[in-house]
């Protein structure tokens, strides 16, 4: 049985995706993730449940020490829209898959270790798929140090794979509202080059989707309307997390 849903069914056009992702992007993830609850709610047991409310609880209390999201409760609404496209991409929904997705960036945006999402009753392969998706920042455009990073994740399984398909089609479903730079064209050319390829050892269908996104990205640029509420919205999230 295919790991992945008929992507036409599963994903809308780019342009309702992305302006979607920005809204809610706009929004505190208080607002967000009430869909992916629902979602849940409908696709797992009431224990499994109990344990996504858990994990849910456990990542948002969680404080940050990254410059880059300085305040957790803006931040959050990330992991939960990642969680939400796992949910709608996979044939079989899985806790374990939903739990990495919710926790997959806590090491480098809190400062956790493994040892803490162990302590905490996270399995010990979650554990080990969150290591495997820490991107260590000082290589994070080094071609030689993501052919092994992404060669890892791929190595792990088909779900760490989707979880890192989803985490970077929700990041450039969102590049409306970033200024363009030379580190922004190497992250579309990367995504390109290593990310495409996991999603289409998924399906044909994925990884042709996500290289139409990273195309439409190119060809919108950034939307300075868009990116002046953001910056806004991060202000006021930063000064409230203060």
């Amino acid at each position: 049985m295919e790991f992945l849903r008929p992507i036409s069914s599963s994903l809308r056009a780019i342009e309702i995706e992305a302006a979607e992702k920005i809204e809610s992007a706009l929004q505190y993830a208080d607002d967000v993730q009430q869909h992916f609850l629902e979602l849940c709610r409908k696709d797992f047991a009431t224990a499994q449940f109990q344990e996504i409310n858990r994990t849910l609880a456990f990542a948002r209390r969680l404080k940050s020490n990254d410059p880059n999201h300085p305040s957790m409760r803006a931040y959050f609404s990330h992991p939960v829209r990642v969680a939400t496209l796992a949910l709608r991409l996979m044939n079989h929904s899985s806790l374990e898959t939903v739990v990495m997705c919710l926790t997959h960036n806590v090491f480098e945006v809190s400062g956790l270790q493994e040892q803490d999402l162990l302590n905490e009753g996270v399995s010990k392969r979650v554990a080990d798929g969150v290591r495997f998706l820490t991107i260590d920042r000082a290589h994070q455009y080094d071609p030689e140090y993501l052919r092994v990073f992404y060669g890892n994740i791929e190595a792990f399984g088909s779900d760490l794979v989707l979880v890192k398909c989803v985490d970077r089609l929700d990041n450039l479903l969102g590049l409306q509202v970033i200024e363009r730079s030379e580190a922004l064209a190497k992250y579309l050319d990367l995504s390109e080059q290593f990310v495409v390829p996991l999603a289409a050892g998924l399906s044909a269908e994925f990884g042709a989707y996500l290289g139409e996104v990273i195309d439409y990205a190119r060809a919108t640029g950034c939307d300075r309307e868009l990116s002046a509420r953001y910056q806004t919205f991060l202000a006021r999230s930063e000064g409230a997390a203060a």
